[in-house]
C-alpha cells in the first residue's frame, strides 16, 4: 500500500502536523467511547468527519477505496448476531435450518461497524493530508519513542523498495513468456504455475533482502543515526490553535450528546 497524500491546497493541508495528528486519536477514542445506542452521537461524528474530508478537497473516490480497510473489522463483528444475548429471535429457513439471531447481538455488531468505519475515515483523512515526511516528524515532536518512530519509517520506505522489486520480476516474466491466441501467455499445468510462483517470491525474498542491506548501508554512509537531518515542521500557528481548541471543544460535545442520548 503506498502512499495517498494528495497535494491540494485546503484549509486542512495547510495545519500543522502535530494538529492533525492529536485531532485523530481524540476523535478515534471519542468514537470508541460512545456508547452501544449512540445513533445521534454516531451521526455527529459521521457528520463532523465528512465535512472535514469536504473541505480537505480528497477525492471521493480515493477515500472510499481506502475505506475497505475496515471490512476485516465488519466480518470479524458479524458472529455477535448469532451469539448474543437474549432476547433471541428463531429465523427459519425452509423448516430445517433454525438460525438464532440475537437483537441486542444485532445492535452491537452495527455499533462497531460504525465506529469501525468512521476511524478508518479518519485516519484516511490524516494520510490522504499529511505528508509522511511531515508525519513522521511530527510523532517526533509528540515525543512519541524514537525506536519506534524507526522502524516505523524504516518499513515505510522499504515498501517501496519490495514492490520496485515485484515491478522487475514481473515485467521479467512478461518478457519471457510467449503470447498465443486469444492473448492468452503460454504456459504448464497449475502445479508449474505454482511453483514459479513459488520460484518468484523466494527470488523476491532473496532480492528484497539484498538491496534493503544496499540502501541501508548506504543510509550509514550519508550519516543516518535514526534522527532526520532535518525537521519539517516549526511551531504551531494561531490558525493551528484555533482549530485544534475548536475542534476539541465539538468532540467533547458530541461526545457528551452521545452519553446523554444513548444511556
Amino acid at each position: 500500500m503506498l502512499e495517498i497524500y494528495q497535494s491540494i491546497q485546503s484549509p486542512i493541508h495547510q495545519l500543522h502536523a502535530r494538529v492533525k495528528i492529536v485531532f485523530t486519536l481524540f476523535f478515534i477514542l471519542a468514537v470508541n467511547l460512545l456508547p452501544q445506542h449512540a445513533w445521534i452521537g454516531f451521526f455527529l461524528f459521521f457528520l463532523l468527519i465528512i465535512s472535514i474530508l469536504v473541505l480537505s478537497k480528497l477525492r471521493l473516490k480515493t477515500v472510499l477505496k481506502r475505506s475497505l480497510l475496515a471490512i476485516p473489522f465488519l466480518l470479524s463483528a458479524i458472529p455477535l448476531i448469532f451469539w448474543g444475548p437474549e432476547p433471541v429471535m428463531r429465523c427459519n429457513i425452509g423448516g430445517l435450518i433454525h438460525i438464532p439471531i440475537s437483537i441486542a447481538g444485532a445492535e452491537r455488531c452495527l455499533s462497531i461497524m460504525i465506529k469501525a468505519w468512521i476511524s478508518i475515515l479518519a485516519a484516511i483523512l490524516l494520510t490522504g493530508t499529511t505528508d509522511s515526511h511531515a508525519l513522521f516528524s511530527g510523532f517526533r515532536q509528540l515525543k512519541v519513542p524514537a525506536i519506534l518512530i524507526a522502524i516505523v519509517e524504516l518499513m515505510w520506505r522499504y515498501l517501496y523498495v519490495m514492490v520496485d522489486e515485484v515491478t522487475r520480476l514481473i515485467r521479467a516474466r512478461n518478457s519471457r513468456s510467449t503470447v498465443v491466441n486469444h492473448g492468452h501467455h503460454a504456459g504448464g499445468s497449475v502445479f508449474w504455475r505454482a511453483r514459479v510462483t513459488g520460484n518468484m517470491a523466494g527470488s523476491l525474498f532473496l532480492r528484497s533482502i539484498e538491496r534493503s542491506e544496499r540502501v541501508y548501508a548506504a543510509m550509514l554512509s550519508r550519516g543516518y543515526n535514526g534522527e532526520p537531518v532535518i525537521q519539517l515542521n516549526g511551531d504551531l500557528t494561531r490558525y493551528d490553535r484555533r482549530f485544534l481548541f475548536l475542534s476539541m471543544f465539538i468532540l467533547l460535545l458530541f461526545l457528551f450528546a452521545g452519553f446523554i442520548t444513548g444511556r
